[in-house]
């Protein structure tokens, strides 16, 4: 990992506040760094993601690990206190489901309006024209014939929305953290359900990955229905990721996912 010294760091600001920079990742908006006791974000979009992230970790009770939101050294930038763990693998999860079953029904309890059918609709549409080649009707089929029939509508929680197993971080006394706030949003509690089972649950074997994500469901109208579709439309979305951002990983992806897929909705036929 290279290290970043006073001498060559492009983000002097932030270095006088937290000491030398280690980098630590990032993605296509964001790069990230390790300062001794602090975890340094920084976005180059210039979009307010920064505050956003901040903010939306204060509405899901983790507003101690921000430190602090500024402008500087061209960017927009989140210092948050470094918490000592690594992304969740799978001999990790079933000690970690209890605290994760906990922190998701208190961030799944504030209500705020409903659902956004017509933006899920738009969705499948979009995924729909990008993969009618790969002979998936039948995943479609599970998201639009209860979204068609009304059996998807319900009222919208607070959701993290991005639970994939790089933004659950175990640390080796089996305390959790969930990390990466930017995409946040009020939307189906079932569907962040989903993206943790396809995401994070997925390293178990199939059928552990759907007794643990039943274990989530909340006792609510059309749970079931509600999880199958949503499961449909995440492993949709995976795919339509894939061939648009990594078309030279889909078909391997492909083969994975699709049979995860399948066996999802022949489990809660």
């Amino acid at each position: 990992m290279k290290r970043v010294t006073n001498g060559v760091a492009h983000l002097p600001t932030v270095e006088r506040l937290c000491g030398p920079l280690e980098r630590l990742g990032g993605g296509a908006h964001s790069r990230v760094y390790q300062a001794g006791e602090y975890v340094v974000k920084v976005y180059r979009n210039f979009l307010g993601w920064h505050a956003l992230e901040a903010a939306n970790m204060r509405r899901a009770g983790l507003g101690e690990w921000v430190v602090k939101t500024l402008e500087a050294d061209g960017a927009q930038i989140l210092i948050m206190r470094r918490f000592p763990g690594r992304p969740v693998r799978a001999e990790d999860i079933p000690g970690a489901l209890p605290y994760i079953q906990h922190f998701l029904q208190n961030l799944h309890a504030p209500k705020e309006g409903v659902v956004n059918l017509a933006r899920l609709n738009e969705r499948l549409q979009r995924f729909r024209g990008a993969l009618s080649a790969y002979q998936l009707d039948d995943l479609f089929e599970a998201v639009e014939t209860p979204l068609r029939r009304g059996e998807l509508a319900a009222p919208a929680s607070y959701c993290h929305l991005d639970l994939w197993s790089d933004n659950v971080l175990v640390s080796e006394r089996g305390e959790v953290l969930v990390i990466d706030w930017t995409r946040a949003a009020f939307d189906d509690p079932i569907r962040d359900i989903s993206l943790f089972k396809t995401g994070t649950l997925d390293l178990c074997t199939p059928a552990q990955s759907m007794e643990l994500a039943l274990r989530l469901l909340p006792d609510e109208e059309r749970a079931l229905v509600r999880l199958r579709a949503y499961l449909a439309h995440t492993y949709l979305h995976d795919l339509y990721w894939f061939l648009m951002r990594e078309p030279y990983d889909f078909e391997a992806q492909r083969a994975v996912k699709v049979p995860r897929a399948r066996h999802a909705l022949e489990f809660l036929s």
